[in-house]
């Protein structure tokens, strides 16, 4: 099975961030998903996009298409280490791979020059763990920025990213052949903004058995299918539940199915939320510190017994975060 990291746009419906092609998935709040077979027309420009990028086979030097994208980034990556920008930039090319066992994101950085912001912010990840096996990650030869033309402004991004709006250049989107990128050639993302895709912010709030991940499943108070915006830890009532990064108590109160939820702010419009406590030992604009207490397991809310449930989101989009390597394997003591 081939995955291809996929983004739709829709103007009510929050998109899921990761579709097995050949479905639509939106999710509507927290509790609902529909699926939308593709439609012929839809199919159409995601097969024109998709040809579009030059296929590399293998990530070795036997495939002419390995070796051109690899000289090409390799040079760009020289420029970006002595600060040499070109005069001028053109368009990149755009190439796809499919990710083979025993290979990640780590393997196309080392193979191909490219950074993790060149990556992620071409193929939207929300962390790297999205790119595994099976993944169709599309790659530039270029290394660079890529944004959303609809979210933001070619100015701010200029002042930002201290580069002249004149060599900020329109790319089209090889995820959505009907929408466009602005593309900012040989500029990396600050290291904090970094931090966030790889997840090393993040650590386990609680250690215990997993046992509902993100995304459909069954409900078991409505025996449907439901979409699930975050993860499920058992653990025995009462465990100490620690805050996953550090920030600021934005909420600190009963909220219908969530039981007892506390949700805090970090930095660059990421939330964590924890639901379903039995105590709640902080209040609303309480600073914390990574791995401080929170309150504790309990069964507050829709529960079927004591469990944590555990989201991250930036802004209002519920991301998965079980695409963050190592997350659940240590925790705070």
């Amino acid at each position: 099975m081939v995955y291809r990291l996929f983004k739709a746009k829709s103007d009510s419906l929050h998109t899921c961030e990761f579709a097995k092609f050949g479905f639509s998935v939106y999710n509507i709040g927290m509790n609902r998903i529909i699926f939308y077979p593709l439609i012929a027309s839809l199919l159409a420009w995601c097969s024109s996009a998709f040809s579009e990028a030059i296929p590399i086979q293998d990530l070795t030097y036997d495939d002419p298409a390995y070796n051109a994208i690899s000289e090409s980034t390799f040079a760009s990556k020289n420029r970006v280490i002595r600060k040499q920008h070109a005069d001028e930039y053109q368009p990149p090319k755009m190439y796809r791979y499919i990710i083979k066992p025993g290979e990640d994101i780590w393997t196309i950085i080392a193979k191909t020059s490219l950074t993790i912001g060149t990556i992620a912010t071409l193929n939207r990840l929300d962390f790297i763990g999205m790119i595994r096996e099976g993944t169709e990650v599309f790659l530039p030869d270029t290394l660079g920025l890529f944004f959303d033309t609809d979210r933001y402004e070619k100015n701010t991004l200029a002042l930002r990213h201290e580069i002249t709006v004149e060599n900020i250049l329109l790319v089209d989107d090889p995820l959505d052949a009907s929408r466009s990128l602005y593309f900012l050639p040989e500029r990396t993302l600050p290291f904090l903004e970094r931090s966030y895709l790889m997840g090393v912010v993040f650590h386990a709030p609680l250690i215990g058995i997993r046992t509902s991940g993100y995304g459909e499943r069954l409900d078991p108070f409505v025996n449907d299918l439901t979409f699930h915006g975050g993860v499920d830890i058992t653990a025995d009532e009462g465990k100490t539940v620690r805050a996953s990064r550090g920030g600021t108590v934005s909420y600190a109160a009963e909220n219908d199915g969530y039981g007892n939820l506390i949700v805090l702010k970090h930095e660059l419009g990421y939330f964590t939320l924890y639901g379903h406590l039995s105590e709640i030992a902080v209040e609303q604009g309480q600073r914390m510190e990574t791995g401080e207490a929170l309150g504790t397991v309990g069964t507050s809310g829709k529960t079927t017994g004591p469990h944590l449930h555990f989201e991250i989101r930036k802004y209002d989009e519920q991301l998965n975060p079980e695409n963050i390597p190592l997350l659940f394997t240590t925790e705070h003591r």
